[in-house]
């Protein structure tokens, strides 16, 4: 099995398990690679291939050996080394440093983690392809600071949730691209314990273990990877936690324009309450994932060449909370219930008042865009005061009955037809969302 072979779940990457078994390969790609050039005998290294398995080190016995030893690394060394035959034990590590192994295992979790995530970004992205195209022309009322704005359509704001969480897609695979790497460089990255051939030979361990090429220069004392990784999850996180609280807020039953059904039971001693789980668990996850990476972006300050001051754990915090938000979230979106009509007759609830921009510019015609914009920003102050139609308030004002020509006010009469190109922007959406993964398709997995 690769040593990038991906779990379906972030959670089973992270486990003691999971995280022993790629350090101990990484161990055996060292050996195997070193036993070819002379560097250690092949035996040896046939040896510690044959152990590199949890099946013979269980990481409990690790977790034991740790009270004294104190130290990862050598923990794991000194419990392999009692199951090693032979002088095995004297050639495993050879020339490493506890750094390289681990570092370059964490970067390849982290790369496996994403590659989970991305995908469950992907399941989500069809869940809104499909209410994108079918609610393309569904009628709603956009609303900016709190407060009934103009008309658009479902399908436009479900085409800026799915727009937003491509680009999170995107910048993660970008990520995933440029981080595979790992290292081999000892202690200080002068390589000073691995001999003349010493950049070769890390370049085939590498290989060997599965990963890219490694970098320029050592990046023991660099967290920039890891920081990025940790604002990228944030900034995925954030999207997710957007779309989840419009969720929430438009499955209240003030609005009921969607629900967010659990089947769960909402409340020990009201028993109507059926609660949006999805969206409220979406919300609590995300804000974790951004406070965590703000550590992530803190680690970037290393001193000298590294300080051992470790935030790793970290890393494996936000990508299982990044893993667990997603599927959630996809729950979330595969099973929201529209309620096309509970839109519709939300629209109305101003009486109108949502049209005075297309009765601005009616009227502007013959007064002016300016003067009509002051003089329909009174009438709407009025109609919101005196519950009357701002249509009828209009009729009834002084300057549109001194008018030459009477204008169309019946036109403003069904705000549903004020939705502009709302459905053009959902095509476009929907067809740039359907040629992203078409070309995705045709390139190889990073």
């Amino acid at each position: 099995m690769p040593a990038n072979d991906t779990p379906q779940d972030p959670q089973e990457i992270y486990t003691p398990h999971g995280t022993q078994r790629l350090l101990m390969r990484y161990e055996a790609a060292l050996a195997r690679v070193q036993a070819r050039r002379g560097i250690i005998p092949e035996q040896a290294a046939r040896e510690i291939e044959r152990t590199a398995s949890p099946d013979f080190v269980s990481p409990e016995t690790v977790a034991e050996v740790r009270k004294e030893a104190g130290h990862p690394m050598v923990s794991l060394i000194r419990a392999w080394s009692t199951v090693l035959q032979g002088d095995a034990a004297q050639w495993l590590h050879y020339g490493a440093t506890t750094q390289d192994a681990m570092d370059t295992v964490q970067l390849l979790q982290l790369r496996m983690a994403t590659r989970c995530v991305a995908a469950q970004m992907r399941q989500a992205e069809s869940a809104l392809l499909r209410l994108a195209a079918e609610h393309r022309a569904t009628p709603m009322i956009g609303r900016t600071v709190g407060r009934h704005a103009l008309p658009i359509t479902f399908g436009l704001k479900v085409a800026s949730w799915m727009t937003e969480n491509r680009r999170s897609i995107e910048r993660l695979d970008s990520w995933r691209r440029r981080s595979d790497t790992g290292m081999l460089s000892g202690a200080v990255g002068t390589y000073a314990a691995l001999g003349d051939d010493a950049l070769s030979l890390e370049a085939e361990v590498l290989r060997e273990f599965g990963v890219g090429a490694p970098l320029a220069t050592d990046w023991k004392g660099s967290r920039d990877i890891h920081a990025e990784f940790g604002a990228l999850a944030s900034i995925a996180a954030g999207t997710w936690r957007r779309i989840a609280q419009e969720i929430f807020l438009l499955q209240g039953d003030d609005l009921r324009e969607v629900e967010d059904p659990s089947g769960f039971v909402g409340s020990s001693t009201m028993p109507h309450k059926a609660n949006p789980d999805n969206a409220r668990h979406v919300v609590a996850i995300a804000r974790r994932i951004g406070r965590e990476a703000g550590v992530l972006l803190d680690w970037m300050v290393s001193i000298h060449e590294r300080d051992q001051i470790s935030n790793a754990d970290s890393l494996g915090a936000v990508a299982t909370d990044l893993g667990r938000m997603m599927a959630i979230a996809v729950r979330m979106v595969e099973n929201l219930v529209v309620l096309p009509d509970n839109m519709r007759s939300n629209i109305g609830r101003t009486q109108g008042l949502i049209m005075a921009e297309p009765a601005m510019f009616l009227l502007g015609t013959q007064i002016g865009k300016q003067n009509a914009h002051g003089l329909v920003r009174r009438v709407a102050a009025q109609a919101r005061h005196s519950g009357r139609s701002l249509v009828d308030e209009l009729r009834d004002a002084p300057e549109v009955r001194a008018l030459a020509q009477p204008p169309d006010l019946d036109s403003l009469a069904d705000p549903t037809r004020y939705i502009g190109q709302s459905v053009a922007v959902v095509d476009r959406a929907v067809a740039a969302i359907e040629a992203a993964r078409a070309a995705e398709s045709a390139q190889p997995e990073a």
